[in-house]
Protein backbone atom coordinates (compact mmCIF):
# COMPACT_ATOMS: atom_id res chain seq x y z
CA UNK A 1 0.00 0.00 0.00
CA UNK A 2 1.35 3.47 -0.84
CA UNK A 3 2.85 5.18 2.17
CA UNK A 4 2.45 8.89 1.40
CA UNK A 5 -0.75 10.77 2.12
CA UNK A 6 -1.70 11.83 -1.41
CA UNK A 7 -1.24 8.31 -2.74
CA UNK A 8 -3.48 6.99 0.02
CA UNK A 9 -6.16 9.57 -0.81
CA UNK A 10 -5.93 8.78 -4.52
CA UNK A 11 -6.18 5.04 -3.88
CA UNK A 12 -9.14 5.50 -1.55
CA UNK A 13 -11.02 7.59 -4.12
CA UNK A 14 -10.31 5.05 -6.85
CA UNK A 15 -11.64 2.19 -4.70
CA UNK A 16 -14.70 4.27 -3.87
CA UNK A 17 -15.44 4.93 -7.56
CA UNK A 18 -15.12 1.20 -8.22
CA UNK A 19 -17.79 0.52 -5.61
CA UNK A 20 -15.30 -1.10 -3.23
CA UNK A 21 -16.48 0.94 -0.29
CA UNK A 22 -15.23 -1.28 2.53
CA UNK A 23 -11.75 -1.29 1.00
CA UNK A 24 -11.85 2.48 0.49
CA UNK A 25 -12.72 2.97 4.16
CA UNK A 26 -9.58 1.12 5.24
CA UNK A 27 -7.41 3.27 2.98
CA UNK A 28 -9.06 6.53 4.09
CA UNK A 29 -8.53 5.53 7.73
CA UNK A 30 -4.82 5.10 7.01
CA UNK A 31 -4.79 8.55 5.44
CA UNK A 32 -6.39 10.03 8.56
CA UNK A 33 -3.62 8.54 10.69
CA UNK A 34 -1.21 10.62 8.63
CA UNK A 35 -3.39 13.76 8.83
CA UNK A 36 -6.29 13.61 11.34
CA UNK A 37 -7.56 17.05 10.28
CA UNK A 38 -7.89 16.35 6.57
CA UNK A 39 -11.53 17.39 5.99
CA UNK A 40 -11.88 15.95 2.49
CA UNK A 41 -10.83 12.54 3.81
CA UNK A 42 -13.27 12.72 6.73
CA UNK A 43 -15.98 13.63 4.21
CA UNK A 44 -15.00 10.76 1.89
CA UNK A 45 -14.84 8.09 4.59
CA UNK A 46 -18.13 9.31 6.08
CA UNK A 47 -19.78 8.99 2.67
CA UNK A 48 -18.44 5.46 2.32
CA UNK A 49 -19.74 4.55 5.78
CA UNK A 50 -23.13 5.99 4.81
CA UNK A 51 -23.30 3.82 1.70
CA UNK A 52 -22.49 0.64 3.65
CA UNK A 53 -25.09 1.70 6.25
CA UNK A 54 -22.70 2.21 9.15
CA UNK A 55 -24.54 5.39 10.04
CA UNK A 56 -22.98 6.04 13.45
CA UNK A 57 -19.50 5.97 11.88
CA UNK A 58 -20.71 8.33 9.15
CA UNK A 59 -22.05 10.70 11.81
CA UNK A 60 -18.72 10.61 13.65
CA UNK A 61 -16.76 11.76 10.60
CA UNK A 62 -19.33 14.28 9.30
CA UNK A 63 -19.39 15.79 12.81
CA UNK A 64 -15.61 16.09 12.68
CA UNK A 65 -15.96 18.06 9.45
CA UNK A 66 -18.37 20.51 11.13
CA UNK A 67 -15.75 21.11 13.84
CA UNK A 68 -13.02 21.69 11.26
CA UNK A 69 -15.23 23.78 8.94
CA UNK A 70 -17.97 25.25 11.15
CA UNK A 71 -19.16 27.72 8.50
CA UNK A 72 -19.50 25.11 5.75
CA UNK A 73 -23.12 24.05 5.18
CA UNK A 74 -22.35 20.80 3.36
CA UNK A 75 -21.38 18.74 6.42
CA UNK A 76 -24.55 19.81 8.24
CA UNK A 77 -26.59 18.73 5.21
CA UNK A 78 -24.83 15.38 5.27
CA UNK A 79 -25.53 14.94 8.98
CA UNK A 80 -29.19 15.74 8.36
CA UNK A 81 -29.32 13.14 5.59
CA UNK A 82 -27.80 10.48 7.85
CA UNK A 83 -30.22 11.20 10.68
CA UNK A 84 -33.09 11.06 8.18
CA UNK A 85 -31.90 7.60 7.15
CA UNK A 86 -31.82 6.61 10.84
CA UNK A 87 -35.37 8.03 11.14
CA UNK A 88 -34.20 10.42 13.85
CA UNK A 89 -36.07 13.23 12.17
CA UNK A 90 -35.90 15.81 14.95
CA UNK A 91 -32.08 15.69 14.99
CA UNK A 92 -32.08 15.77 11.19
CA UNK A 93 -34.20 18.92 11.15
CA UNK A 94 -31.90 20.65 13.66
CA UNK A 95 -28.79 20.03 11.55
CA UNK A 96 -30.53 20.97 8.30
CA UNK A 97 -31.67 24.28 9.78
CA UNK A 98 -28.04 24.94 10.73
CA UNK A 99 -27.08 24.20 7.13
CA UNK A 100 -29.67 26.68 5.83
CA UNK A 101 -28.47 29.34 8.28
CA UNK A 102 -25.02 28.98 6.67
CA UNK A 103 -26.24 28.70 3.08
CA UNK A 104 -29.77 29.87 2.33
CA UNK A 105 -29.50 28.54 -1.22
CA UNK A 106 -28.65 24.95 -0.31
CA UNK A 107 -31.15 22.95 -2.33
CA UNK A 108 -30.06 19.70 -0.65
CA UNK A 109 -30.67 21.21 2.79
CA UNK A 110 -34.25 22.20 1.93
CA UNK A 111 -34.91 18.86 0.21
CA UNK A 112 -33.70 16.84 3.21
CA UNK A 113 -35.55 19.17 5.57
CA UNK A 114 -38.73 18.26 3.68
CA UNK A 115 -37.99 14.59 4.36
CA UNK A 116 -37.42 15.35 8.05
CA UNK A 117 -40.67 17.31 8.42
CA UNK A 118 -42.57 14.58 6.61
CA UNK A 119 -41.11 12.08 9.07
CA UNK A 120 -42.16 14.35 11.94
CA UNK A 121 -45.77 14.32 10.68
CA UNK A 122 -45.59 18.02 9.79
CA UNK A 123 -46.76 17.98 6.15
CA UNK A 124 -47.30 21.72 5.99
CA UNK A 125 -43.63 22.35 6.77
CA UNK A 126 -42.57 19.54 4.43
CA UNK A 127 -44.51 21.14 1.58
CA UNK A 128 -42.83 24.47 2.15
CA UNK A 129 -39.35 22.90 2.30
CA UNK A 130 -39.83 21.00 -0.96
CA UNK A 131 -41.14 24.15 -2.62
CA UNK A 132 -38.06 26.07 -1.48
CA UNK A 133 -35.84 23.36 -2.98
CA UNK A 134 -37.71 23.58 -6.28
CA UNK A 135 -37.49 27.37 -6.23
CA UNK A 136 -33.71 27.11 -6.02
CA UNK A 137 -33.51 24.29 -8.56
CA UNK A 138 -36.62 24.16 -10.80
CA UNK A 139 -35.42 20.87 -12.31
CA UNK A 140 -35.05 18.93 -9.05
CA UNK A 141 -37.11 15.86 -9.86
CA UNK A 142 -36.83 14.22 -6.42
CA UNK A 143 -38.24 17.33 -4.73
CA UNK A 144 -41.16 17.41 -7.20
CA UNK A 145 -41.79 13.71 -6.61
CA UNK A 146 -41.76 14.06 -2.82
CA UNK A 147 -43.92 17.19 -2.97
CA UNK A 148 -46.41 15.25 -5.07
CA UNK A 149 -46.36 12.39 -2.56
CA UNK A 150 -47.01 14.79 0.31
CA UNK A 151 -49.92 16.39 -1.54
CA UNK A 152 -51.32 12.92 -2.26
CA UNK A 153 -51.09 11.97 1.41
CA UNK A 154 -53.06 15.12 2.25
CA UNK A 155 -55.66 14.27 -0.43
CA UNK A 156 -54.70 17.36 -2.41
CA UNK A 157 -55.03 15.37 -5.62
CA UNK A 158 -54.84 18.35 -7.95
CA UNK A 159 -51.56 19.51 -6.39
CA UNK A 160 -50.12 15.99 -6.54
CA UNK A 161 -50.98 15.53 -10.22
CA UNK A 162 -49.47 18.91 -11.05
CA UNK A 163 -46.14 18.03 -9.43
CA UNK A 164 -45.91 14.58 -11.01
CA UNK A 165 -46.64 16.07 -14.44
CA UNK A 166 -43.99 18.76 -13.97
CA UNK A 167 -41.43 16.08 -13.15
CA UNK A 168 -42.45 14.04 -16.19
CA UNK A 169 -42.18 17.08 -18.47
CA UNK A 170 -38.51 17.23 -17.53
CA UNK A 171 -37.96 13.47 -17.63
CA UNK A 172 -40.75 11.39 -19.22
CA UNK A 173 -38.99 8.19 -18.09
CA UNK A 174 -39.02 9.09 -14.38
CA UNK A 175 -40.68 5.91 -13.09
CA UNK A 176 -41.50 7.09 -9.57
CA UNK A 177 -43.35 10.09 -10.97
CA UNK A 178 -45.16 7.81 -13.43
CA UNK A 179 -46.31 5.58 -10.57
CA UNK A 180 -47.31 8.58 -8.46
CA UNK A 181 -49.30 10.10 -11.31
CA UNK A 182 -51.09 6.79 -11.88
CA UNK A 183 -52.04 6.59 -8.19
CA UNK A 184 -53.24 10.19 -8.10
CA UNK A 185 -55.31 9.86 -11.27
CA UNK A 186 -56.87 6.66 -9.94
CA UNK A 187 -57.95 8.47 -6.77
CA UNK A 188 -59.24 11.35 -8.87
CA UNK A 189 -61.24 9.02 -11.10
CA UNK A 190 -62.76 7.27 -8.11
CA UNK A 191 -63.90 10.65 -6.79
CA UNK A 192 -65.70 11.72 -9.96
CA UNK A 193 -69.46 11.85 -9.95
CA UNK A 194 -71.15 9.00 -11.81
CA UNK A 195 -73.90 10.19 -14.15
CA UNK A 196 -76.93 8.38 -15.52
CA UNK A 197 -76.19 6.98 -19.01
CA UNK A 198 -78.75 9.43 -20.47
CA UNK A 199 -76.77 12.35 -19.04
CA UNK A 200 -79.68 13.83 -17.09
CA UNK A 201 -80.07 12.04 -13.79
CA UNK A 202 -77.47 11.87 -11.04
CA UNK A 203 -77.44 9.34 -8.24
CA UNK A 204 -77.34 11.47 -5.07
CA UNK A 205 -75.66 8.81 -2.97
CA UNK A 206 -72.74 8.72 -5.44
CA UNK A 207 -72.52 12.52 -5.41
CA UNK A 208 -72.25 12.46 -1.64
CA UNK A 209 -69.62 9.75 -1.84
CA UNK A 210 -67.66 11.74 -4.42
CA UNK A 211 -67.71 14.80 -2.20
CA UNK A 212 -66.46 12.70 0.67
CA UNK A 213 -63.63 11.34 -1.47
CA UNK A 214 -62.34 14.76 -2.50
CA UNK A 215 -62.45 16.17 1.01
CA UNK A 216 -59.00 16.90 2.37
CA UNK A 217 -57.62 14.41 4.81
CA UNK A 218 -58.24 15.09 8.47
CA UNK A 219 -55.14 15.20 10.61
CA UNK A 220 -54.41 12.09 12.62
CA UNK A 221 -54.00 12.46 16.41
CA UNK A 222 -50.22 12.01 16.19
CA UNK A 223 -50.09 14.73 13.50
CA UNK A 224 -52.05 17.10 15.73
CA UNK A 225 -49.68 16.36 18.61
CA UNK A 226 -46.64 17.00 16.37
CA UNK A 227 -48.15 20.30 15.20
CA UNK A 228 -48.90 21.42 18.75
CA UNK A 229 -45.37 20.49 19.85
CA UNK A 230 -43.88 22.45 16.93
CA UNK A 231 -45.92 25.56 17.78
CA UNK A 232 -45.14 25.24 21.49
CA UNK A 233 -41.38 24.93 20.84
CA UNK A 234 -41.52 27.87 18.46
CA UNK A 235 -43.32 30.10 20.96
CA UNK A 236 -40.95 29.17 23.81
CA UNK A 237 -37.95 29.85 21.57
CA UNK A 238 -39.48 33.12 20.39
CA UNK A 239 -40.10 34.27 23.95
CA UNK A 240 -36.54 33.40 24.96
CA UNK A 241 -35.03 35.22 21.98
CA UNK A 242 -37.13 38.34 22.62
CA UNK A 243 -35.96 38.36 26.22
CA UNK A 244 -32.30 37.98 25.18
CA UNK A 245 -32.59 40.77 22.62
CA UNK A 246 -34.26 43.10 25.12
CA UNK A 247 -31.68 42.42 27.84
CA UNK A 248 -28.79 42.78 25.39
CA UNK A 249 -30.06 46.12 24.12
CA UNK A 250 -30.69 47.36 27.65
CA UNK A 251 -27.58 46.09 29.42
CA UNK A 252 -24.87 46.05 26.76
CA UNK A 253 -25.49 48.01 23.59
CA UNK A 254 -26.96 50.99 25.44
CA UNK A 255 -23.83 51.23 27.61
CA UNK A 256 -21.53 50.88 24.57
CA UNK A 257 -23.39 53.63 22.69
CA UNK A 258 -23.22 55.88 25.73
CA UNK A 259 -19.44 55.46 25.89
CA UNK A 260 -19.12 56.23 22.18
CA UNK A 261 -21.25 59.35 22.56
CA UNK A 262 -19.11 60.53 25.47
CA UNK A 263 -16.06 60.12 23.30
CA UNK A 264 -17.39 62.65 20.80
CA UNK A 265 -17.18 65.38 23.46
CA UNK A 266 -13.48 64.75 24.13
CA UNK A 267 -10.45 66.28 22.44
CA UNK A 268 -9.32 64.79 19.12
CA UNK A 269 -6.51 62.84 20.78
CA UNK A 270 -8.79 61.60 23.52
CA UNK A 271 -11.49 60.73 20.95
CA UNK A 272 -9.11 58.43 19.08
CA UNK A 273 -8.10 56.70 22.31
CA UNK A 274 -11.73 56.36 23.45
CA UNK A 275 -12.88 54.90 20.15
CA UNK A 276 -9.88 52.55 20.02
CA UNK A 277 -10.69 51.28 23.52
CA UNK A 278 -14.40 50.77 22.89
CA UNK A 279 -14.72 49.80 19.22
CA UNK A 280 -13.88 46.11 19.67
CA UNK A 281 -16.32 45.78 22.55
CA UNK A 282 -19.02 47.58 20.60
CA UNK A 283 -18.45 45.46 17.49
CA UNK A 284 -18.69 42.26 19.52
CA UNK A 285 -21.89 43.47 21.18
CA UNK A 286 -23.39 44.49 17.88
CA UNK A 287 -22.46 41.15 16.32
CA UNK A 288 -24.26 39.34 19.15
CA UNK A 289 -27.31 41.49 18.47
CA UNK A 290 -27.12 40.60 14.77
CA UNK A 291 -26.91 36.90 15.62
CA UNK A 292 -29.94 37.12 17.91
CA UNK A 293 -31.85 39.01 15.25
CA UNK A 294 -30.95 36.37 12.62
CA UNK A 295 -32.26 33.62 14.91
CA UNK A 296 -35.48 35.56 15.39
CA UNK A 297 -35.84 36.07 11.63
CA UNK A 298 -35.28 32.35 11.05
CA UNK A 299 -37.92 31.46 13.63
CA UNK A 300 -40.38 33.95 12.13
CA UNK A 301 -39.75 32.49 8.69
CA UNK A 302 -40.41 28.97 10.03
CA UNK A 303 -43.75 30.08 11.51
CA UNK A 304 -44.72 31.86 8.29
CA UNK A 305 -43.77 28.75 6.30
CA UNK A 306 -45.83 26.63 8.67
CA UNK A 307 -48.89 28.84 8.15
CA UNK A 308 -48.38 28.88 4.36
CA UNK A 309 -47.99 25.13 4.31
CA UNK A 310 -51.20 24.65 6.26
CA UNK A 311 -53.09 26.75 3.70
CA UNK A 312 -51.45 24.81 0.89
CA UNK A 313 -52.26 21.40 2.35
CA UNK A 314 -55.63 22.24 3.85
Amino acid sequence: MPADLESLCSTGRQLFRQGKHAESIKVFQEALKADPDRTDVHDAVATAYFIVRQYDKAIEHFTRVTHLRPKDAKAYVNLGAVYNRKEEFSKAADFLKKAISRDGNSVEAYYNLGIAYRGLKQPAMAINSYKEAIKINPRMLDAMQNLGNTYLEMNNIKGAIEQYKKALEINPDFERAQRGLARAEEVQNQAKVSHNPFGRLVELNLVKQAKANVRLKRMEPEERIADRQFIRRAMIESQGLCQQIFEHLRDTLEEDLTQLNRGVQLSQKEVHKSIFDTKDKFQASFQKFQNLRSQMQRLTKDLQAYEAGLKESG
